[in-house]
């Protein structure tokens, strides 16, 4: 066997002993640390757009949020956080979210303490020739 065979084998072998790293959600997850738990999606038109996402969930709290944007760009006007008491909860994003893109973790009036009802949106997708995009919501446990 020449050289060029055995580093190609080489390549071969090692590829299929890759191991994809784990990622810090998945670390986090089994150290039993919080995790981010995805809490719905919307998509989002040119216009801007008024949309709710309904969480509901009654059996957790959450400490922050995040918004992840696929398929193109999008303007957050307004995000707001309805909580299970009806209080809302104003956070101030009022910027672009690349396609692609996730904001910073939101952080949540009282910390982890009162469940999430809807998260209310006001926004609207970059005008361009890319399609739709679609805005996610992952919740921190």
């Amino acid at each position: 066997m020449n050289m060029k065979h055995a580093w190609m084998l080489l390549g071969i072998v090692a590829a299929g002993l890759a191991v994809q790293p784990a990622t810090a959600r998945d670390r986090d997850h089994d150290r039993g640390h919080d995790h981010w738990e995805q809490l719905g999606c919307q998509k989002v038109g040119f216009l801007v757009d008024h949309d709710a996402i309904r969480v509901g969930r009654r059996e957790g709290t959450f400490k922050a949020i995040r918004l992840d944007v696929s398929g193109n760009a999008v303007y957050m006007n307004d995000l707001k956080v309805i909580y299970g008491n009806g209080a809302p909860d104003d956070i101030s994003v009022r910027s672009e979210i690349r396609e692609g893109g996730q904001t910073r973790p939101l952080d949540l009036k009282g910390r982890g303490e009162r469940a999430i009802d809807r998260i209310e949106m006001t926004y609207r997708a970059k005008p361009n020739f890319k399609g739709s995009a679609t805005v996610c919501v992952f919740g921190l446990t």
